[in-house]
């Protein structure tokens, strides 16, 4: 597993520990190891480094049962980063190292990311073939990190989960942990939005994200229900010499992973707001230009007095985007569905930010911005 200190990567771990070893990568410490699993601390993105990992473990690489790809760069100052595109590389190199030594049965699951998909109307749903978009610097590496997931030869079976916005009982999901934040303050900020308030992203609480991992495995790894299927409808394409099968590879597949329906911003501030100050409070949608201008003079401030603020000028055109997905394919296909909702959750993620507002502003200050 790679990115296994992460928020999936702990989840995960935690909810297979009795099933599976894992065998974990990451650039930080993975501090919650169970018995039997080992962990190398390197960047990704430094080649030699994975390979000479790689072939240090021949007993564990040849008998892998899954590789689940988590690793990932983010941040939200939207500037060009070479940590983005060492990360593909690693990936890049990983795909190239596991066709050479990995099981035939071995399956690559790996986390995708909403943000690849082009923004959709109210009332428009995305699906797995939506067109694509990478806007910003993060979908952008995203973007290359499915076509390379896309476009590998290897022939071991490749899921992609496109995971909508993961949340945990304590948010953990920075926009809208500083959305809510901006509800309990008593500053200027939280009555003005500068997008179409009724618009919104969809959400997935942790334990649904989990599971859709966890199925991915079981259904398209060794013995899997899905795997013999799979490799027969690759099979007739090959044969029908169709255009779907562009590479000499194994079965892919692709699912969306989240909520049918998004939540709107206009409902975030309203039920936040009502939480903390006991009534909703009117969301006034200021125009683009007067909204990037109020960000830039914000993010000055922020600078001037060391507590950079959260929301940049460059967030402010892509304020107004809109996420609704279909999940006929995961449903029908995968067999999974969400079991919790964003709206459901909410009023227990006020409640954890009131009432234990110390641990609410902790554990969400371990994000990565």
């Amino acid at each position: 597993m790679t990115g296994a200190a992460g928020l999936i990567g702990r989840h995960l771990r935690f909810s297979l520990n009795d099933q599976y070893r894992f065998w974990c990568i990451d650039s930080r410490p993975v501090n919650d190891m169970y018995m039997g699993d080992i962990a190398d601390i390197l960047d990704i993105g430094s080649l030699t480094t994975l390979t000479d990992v790689w072939d240090r473990r021949p007993e564990i690489t040849a008998n892998l049962h899954a590789v689940i790809h988590l690793a990932a760069y983010y941040d939200f100052l939207n500037l060009p980063n070479p940590a983005y595109q060492r990360v593909n590389q690693g990936l890049e190199r990983l795909l190239m190292l596991i066709s050479k030594d990995a099981p035939g049965e071995c399956v690559v699951v790996s986390a995708g990311s909403m943000t690849v998909l082009a923004p959709v109307l109210p009332g428009q749903r995305q699906n797995e073939q939506s067109p694509r978009a990478g806007l910003w610097e993060f979908p952008r590496s995203k973007l290359q990190a499915e076509r390379l997931l896309d476009q590998t030869s290897i022939r071991q079976p490749v899921v992609q989960l496109i995971l909508a916005c993961v949340y945990s009982d304590w948010c953990e999901f920075v926009p809208l942990f500083n959305w809510i934040e901006i509800c309990g303050t008593p500053g200027p900020e939280k009555h003005f939005y500068p997008g179409a308030p009724t618009r919104g992203l969809t959400y997935c609480h942790i334990e649904d994200v989990v599971r859709a991992f966890v199925l991915a495995i079981e259904k398209f790894g060794l013995g899997g229900e899905l795997i013999l299927l799979a490799e027969a409808d690759l099979l007739q394409k090959r044969a029908k010499k169709s255009v779907e099968v562009a590479m000499e590879g194994g079965v892919r597949e692709k699912f969306l992973i989240g909520q049918p329906q998004s939540m709107s911003y206009r409902e975030i501030h309203a039920r936040a707001c009502t939480a903390f100050q006991g009534k909703a409070i009117p969301l006034i949608q200021l125009p683009t230009e007067i909204a990037t201008i109020g960000a830039w003079i914000m993010d000055l401030f922020g600078r001037i007095i060391k507590k950079p603020a959260f929301i940049k000028p460059w967030m402010i055109k892509f304020a107004g985007q809109h996420f609704s997905f279909d999940l006929t394919w995961s449903r029908t296909r995968l067999g999974w569905i969400p079991k919790k909702s964003i709206q459901q959750d909410f009023n227990g993620l006020m409640l954890r930010a009131i009432r234990e507002r110390d641990h609410w502003v902790k554990i969400n200050a371990l994000r990565p911005r």
